[in-house]
């Protein structure tokens, strides 16, 4: 996973087994950036609580995180990666 930064926003984009995913960086419970916690299959942690959150739907899947995250669509055009943003 990497930060990009988009029109001044901190976006999180994941490589998972099931594709390439984009969601807000930071965490909607401790305002923390998520590409600094840990990425497995397709669940991100928080790296300050411990929140989880699945990086397909944004939805908070572990406490103490309630609140999703917001996810914005992919377009893979060759090598490149473009997120839809507005």
């Amino acid at each position: 996973m990497v930060q990009v930064m988009v029109e001044d926003e901190p976006i999180a984009v994941y490589h998972t087994p099931e594709g390439f995913y984009a969601t807000s960086d930071i965490c909607t419970h401790a305002s923390q950036s998520l590409t600094l916690g840990k990425l497995t299959d397709c669940i991100v942690a928080c790296p300050k609580h411990g929140g989880k959150f699945d990086v397909r739907s944004g939805e908070a899947v572990a406490m103490p995180c309630v609140m999703a995250v917001e996810t914005y669509p992919i377009d893979i055009r060759g090598a490149d990666i473009y997120i839809e943003f507005e």
